[in-house]
């Protein structure tokens, strides 16, 4: 037979290409996308045997459709050759990934993520010895768990030895997590006339002329046509039959007919190869015995074999092409593939494969097999592997006789759904969002779960009233789910710039909750939702907290709600713990959302390392799990500190992009931090004008970037551009207020912010004591704070040609700022030094500067001791990758060992 890779010539030197660079220690991937029977899998073919032949190593799996709904499926086949490398993992490792895979205890916290992070370690170790082709078949049937792992690991493999090759059908990749991956797509097109002819005239040379015309116009390019049309054709008369007919549809009936002329026991041993999810040829066997009632052996299957409709070898057994396995599924009725499915599930070997067949040769309702799908959805949840939990949700759905526990598991399955999966939700809250079958409670939070997807909506307020009012009007029906909606809604509450009578509204229904006093997460609730009114309460529940103590969840909430009455100090004690125990389960879903807390905490204590790190890791990790509100605030957090280090520009983009974006999604209260980081740009270029307008937005109701609860951020810049443009008296009302507010709530940002400033306002007689009273106030944990009462203090004692006592704080401002890397400020208190008369050396910028957020994130962890491969594990990147960013830090910080990068990190790290 000819070769199927005529015409080929371009995709196979891509191909060559890829693997050549690999090879050479490029990583790399390629996503082959086509018609069915384009020749995907051809292609496939040649890169393994090409890839053979240069020395790499072949590890590929391939999706099947009956295969979807079964976790880590895929996996399954990808690591077979790997198993040697499985034996060397080290023992927890190696015990999530058989935990995953459900050879293992519960698997719980077996995460995709996570066992994305020691697949890309196996690869990595494998890759000592020889490069790997690593190869996806049919990615449009992977399961959903597969899919997560294999785009986690492609996107790290761009310093490894390692080529990844997909093939998949255009038309059905639509929420696939690997379309979202960082691939080089190559679409494999129809042959043209010429190439379409050459195969041909190769496959069949004697074919008659009008039935080679027939032929040639049938296949339209398709190889897979070019080459199986012709075993079938006797005269142009058969063409014509289903001329008609697209060109799918034309082979699956061709297979069909092909499939229908073999021994009886071949066509059921070809169906049960057609419905099951595992390619066993012991398993088809027995199946196949087991529905004929006599032994069927591998002579049974050798006709099937001759006419070219499967292959076998090394015990495995698949179709030559997905069409076939179509054709022959499709030629059955519903009730012998349910039957051949309640064989397999007697003689399927793992209790997961055992329960999908059972419930797929249901025919109507089943309770007993619901609820069994259930007990595995929730086994399957705690492996982190949420969508295959939706997916035994909706199967449980479909079975279940009682109407109402039909509704409740399709909403458990949205929600599991929403927690790992978004790109898979939009259909089911489309259907349920508004459905009066679904309960009220359910209801509002489906329409939470809808606002999230879309970057483009805000429910914002309104959608905290109508919580409320549900929950007032329902909620002792549902409490539970009415604790869960309101503890969901939190963080939308603080952002959502209530009035008082929407807060009033909207703590009422809180109130309402069946929740003891004493109930940590009473406190949380109300405290997010009115932050000025319950604040001081939170603050003393949290001074009895510990970081660890509790859940990972409940810290992180703790986390939240300290930074949201401005207790950052509290706030970044327990995210550094979260963040770590989040890293170590691969919670992916709640990390961005910490990192970003984290990086904000930054901002404001002057972590300026941290914020960095923490803001660009967040956005990466919140475009992987498409979480474009939680990307967009990381970004604005690096921004604030680009700003203070100087990159005006680069700020004001960021907040331009942003402020697009929040104004198509009429989240106005979000705005806010577009206007801090214009402000802080402002005085970072010298013009105080531009961030005092900025910053003053964020105070007024009507300025469109108005938050009550975020306006503690930007009031120590606000005062410093006031006082620098002589428009202190239009702040005096804002200062008063604030001050008034930071002595009713106790909030430590408030406080330290509005003591900061507040000798801006006293008159000259009464100066120097307000600044001494704010140095003494106990600034140590703010160092913005600190370094504005130091530069203002000097540049006042200067004006009053007091030079000589100038100096001391303008040298202990410019020294803080100099740490800080906030060079605008530095060179502020520099001209301010120089006015009195001493010499200050011209500033130069920090070499860490000169670092992007993942190299100073690499940088610093580098500095602490930690190996390359602990790098990795903690940044989820492979150690190849690690090596090649310190390859590039060491020249740009001018050091050539790690003791001197640690001196290099830790002289300009100031207070991160």
């Amino acid at each position: 037979m000819a070769s199927a890779l005529v015409g080929r010539a371009a995709e196979i030197s891509a191909l060559m290409e890829a693997l050549s660079r690999a090879i050479g220690g490029e990583g790399g991937s390629l996503l082959l996308v086509g018609d069915p029977g384009v020749g995907k899998s051809a292609l496939l073919a040649e890169a393994h045997e090409q890839a053979v032949r240069h020395g790499a190593r072949v590890v590929g799996c391939a999706g099947v459709p009956s295969g979807r709904g079964r976790a880590y499926g895929g996996l399954r086949q990808l690591l077979h050759p790997l198993r040697p490398e499985i034996g060397a993992l080290r023992p927890a490792a190696r015990q999530v990934l058989l935990a995953a895979l459900g050879d293992g205890a519960d698997g719980a916290g077996t995460t995709p993520q996570r066992v994305g992070l020691i697949l890309l370690q196996l690869l990595t170790d494998a890759t000592q010895q020889d490069p790997i082709l690593l190869s996806a078949d049919d990615v449009q049937w992977l399961d959903d768990a597969t899919c997560q792992v294999l785009a986690f690991v492609v996107r790290r493999l761009t310093d490894d030895p390692v080529l990844f090759v997909a093939a998949a059908r255009s038309t059905d990749l639509a929420g696939n997590p690997l379309t979202e991956s960082q691939f080089q797509v190559l679409p494999v097109a129809p042959l043209d006339d010429r190439d379409a002819a050459d195969l041909l005239d190769a496959q069949a040379p004697d074919l008659p002329e009008l039935v080679r015309a027939h032929v040639l116009t049938a296949a339209a390019g398709n190889p897979l046509a070019l080459t199986e049309l012709p075993l079938v054709v006797r005269d142009e008369r058969d063409l014509l039959v289903t001329e008609e007919l697209p060109l799918t549809e034309r082979l699956a009936r061709t297979f069909g007919d092909r499939a229908a002329g073999l021994p009886a026991a071949t066509r059921t041993l070809l169906l049960v190869i057609a419905i099951n999810d595992d390619d066993s040829v012991a398993e088809a066997l027995t199946a196949a015995g087991e529905i004929t009632g006599t032994p069927v052996t591998l002579d049974d299957l050798a006709p099937a074999e001759l006419a070219g409709l499967v292959r076998s070898g090394d015990g495995r057994i698949g179709f030559r092409h997905p069409l076939m396995r179509t054709a022959v599924e499709r030629s059955a009725t519903p009730e012998r593939r349910r039957a051949v499915h309640a064989v397999l599930a007697r003689v399927a070997d793992d209790e997961e494969r055992v329960l999908w067949h059972r419930a797929s040769s249901v025919a109507g309702t089943d309770e007993p097999v619901a609820a069994s799908l259930e007990r595995l959805a929730e086994r399957t949840a705690r492996r982190g592997v949420g969508v295959a939990a939706a997916r035994a949700l909706e199967r449980a759905a479909e079975l279940s006789p009682d109407p109402n526990e039909a509704v409740r598991r399709r909403v458990a399955a949205i929600h599991a759904y929403g927690f790992f999966d978004s790109g898979s939700l939009v259909d089911f809250v489309t259907e349920y969002a508004d459905s009066p079958a679904v309960d009220p409670i359910s209801r509002c939070l489906l329409r939470l779960v809808r606002d999230s997807l879309s970057e483009d909506s805000w429910s914002g307020a309104a959608g905290l009233i109508d919580a409320a009012e549900v929950i007032l009007e329902h909620g002792a029906d549902y409490p539970d789910e009415a604790i869960n909606l309101i503890e969901l809604r939190g963080t939308h509450a603080w952002w959502s710039d209530l009035d008082d009578s929407q807060r009033r509204l909207v703590l009422r229904a809180a109130e309402s909750l069946p929740l003891a006093p004493g109930d940590i997460r009473r406190a949380i609730i109300t405290a997010r939702i009115a932050p000025w009114e319950r604040g001081r309460a939170m603050l003393a529940r949290l001074a009895e907290q510990t970081p660890g103590a509790q859940s990972v969840q409940r810290d992180l909430s703790l986390a939240e709600t300290a930074l949201s009455i401005g207790d950052a100090p509290t706030s970044a004690e327990f995210l550094r713990v979260v963040v770590e125990r989040l890293r170590a389960a691969g919670l992916f879903v709640h990390l961005p959302w910490a990192l970003v807390f984290e990086a904000w905490a930054g901002v404001l204590l002057a972590r300026h390392p941290t914020a960095i790190a923490a803001a660009g890791e967040a956005a990466r990790m919140a475009e992987e799990t498409s979480a474009p509100r939680w990307q967009l605030t990381a970004m604005l957090a690096s921004a604030m500190v680009t700003a203070r280090h100087g990159g005006v520009d680069e700020a004001r983009a960021v907040a331009d992009r942003a402020e697009a974006a929040l104004v198509r999604a009429g989240a106005t209260p979000l705005m806010a931090m577009v206007q801090l980081v214009r402000g802080t740009a402002g005085l970072a270029a010298g013009e105080p004008e531009i961030a005092c307008d900025a910053l003053l937005r964020t105070f007024d109701p009507d300025g469109g970037a108005h938050n009550r609860n975020s306006r503690d951020w930007g009031l120590t810049d606000l005062m410093d551009a006031a006082a620098l443009t002589g428009r202190l008296d239009e702040v005096r009302a804002v200062h008063a207020e604030m001050s008034a507010l930071g002595a009713r709530t106790g909030s430590p940002l408030l406080l330290a912010s509005a003591t900061a400033s507040a000798p801006l306002l006293a008159t000259d007689d009464a100066a120097e004591a307000a600044f001494e009273a704010a140095l003494a106030s106990g600034l140590h944990d703010w160092p913005w704070q600190r370094g504005s009462v130091l530069l203002h203090y000097g540049s006042w004692l200067r004006r009053q040609r007091r030079r000589a006592e100038a100096r001391g704080p303008l040298r202990a401002a410019y020294e803080l700022y100099r740490s800080l890397g906030a060079i605008p400020w530095a060179e502020r208190a520099a001209e301010e030094l120089r006015a009195t008369g001493e010499n200050v050396a011209g500033l130069v910028r920090p070499a860490t500067h000169a670092l992007t957020s993942h190299e100073l994130q690499i940088a610093h962890l580098a500095a602490q001791g930690l190996t390359n491969r602990e790098i990795g594990e903690r940044l989820f990147v492979s150690p190849r990758t690690v090596r090649n960013h310190l390859y590039n830090i060491f020249p740009k910080l001018g050091v050539s060992s790690r003791a001197e990068l640690a001196e290099v990190v830790y002289a300009t790290a100031g207070n991160g």
